[in-house]
């Protein structure tokens, strides 16, 4: 009888999980690290879109703002935490990749 199994691994946890009946899974997905890897992935790249996103929409706040010094004050608020996101997504994606070599037991990254 060979039942699929799906292997989670937690701290105190020594068992496996029994996959459901009609779900068999293959491939890259074939494990609960994986995923995860790809969603961080995803969530990081989401992260810097919407930061880079900011940023250019502080700059044209900053161009079209004519000489006003409450709209110009507004752009520049922008632009700082336009960079302190990108700073920050950039040092998430460092610390996810260090974490990655540390922990993984055979050298490799998660993304």
């Amino acid at each position: 009888m060979n039942m699929n199994k799906l292997a989670l691994s937690l701290p105190g946890f020594s068992g496996n999980i029994d996959n459901p009946p009609n779900l068999k899974f293959k491939g890259d997905t074939a494990n609960l690290g994986s995923v995860l890897s790809d969603l961080l992935s995803i969530a990081i790249m989401a992260a810097a879109f919407l930061a880079f996103y900011y940023l250019l929409w502080g700059a044209l706040s900053y161009i079209f703002a004519a000489g006003d010094k409450e709209n110009l004050a507004k752009a520049r608020e922008k632009i700082k935490w336009a960079l302190i996101g990108l700073l920050f997504v950039a040092g998430s994606y460092t610390l996810a990749t260090y974490a990655g070599q540390i922990f993984t037991p055979k050298g490799g990254l998660p993304f």
